[in-house]
């Protein structure tokens, strides 16, 4: 009975691990938006250079500002992934760019441009340099699964807790009509 239970317990788990191996994987584009009206959705688009990059976000210099109520010469930091297949954005240190956000957070799909290089400007000595303004963006909203693999999840789990019910009733069943039956002795009348 032990090594009957044993047996539907490993084809359970491999049947499981199966379903998890075998489902379908990401495509590679998984990040899927529409790049129009990216302008129009934002709160924020300014044109600077990339000063840090982290895991979590980029810094940048603020050279230049399309919308929102920043100023030039601000040191701006937003909220973006590194991977762009979750939208996020792989920003070089140095690089210019063209930087649409919302709400402190920017990506893939809210519009980044790299752009070229400034005209070269004569600059005169006696005009003070603007003092960067640091201003810190708010943390990006967390990722939940996608509700159809929850939905999975929870019929798999369903399934197999019925498997190992079934299993069980009828070890139980077995069980009992052997105690009722007794021990066959092998002897014929």
């Amino acid at each position: 009975m032990k090594l009957r239970a044993a047996i539907l317990l490993a084809l359970t788990a491999l049947s499981l691990g199966l379903v998890v191996v075998a489902s379908p994987a990401e495509p590679a584009w998984a990040c899927s938006c529409a790049r129009t009206g990216a302008d129009e959705r934002a709160d924020l688009i300014v044109v600077g250079t990339i000063t840090e990059v982290t895991d979590t976000g980029v810094q940048l210099a603020v050279e230049s500002v399309e919308k929102g109520s920043l100023r030039a010469g601000a040191t701006l930091r937003l909220r973006v992934g590194r991977q762009e297949e979750s939208c996020g954005y792989d920003f070089r240190t140095g690089t210019r760019y063209r930087v649409n956000s919302r709400d402190g957070v920017t990506g893939l799909c809210a519009g980044i441009t790299a752009a070229p290089a400034p005209a070269q400007v004569p600059t005169t000595p006696s005009a003070p340099a603007a003092a960067p303004t640091l201003v810190t963006a708010l943390p990006a909203p967390a990722q939940v699964p996608g509700r159809l693999w929850l939905v999975g999840g929870a019929v798999l789990t369903v399934l197999a807790a019925g498997l190992v019910a079934v299993s069980m009733r009828r070890r139980r069943i077995e069980a009992s009509s052997h105690r009722t039956r007794g021990p066959a002795t092998g002897q014929s009348d």
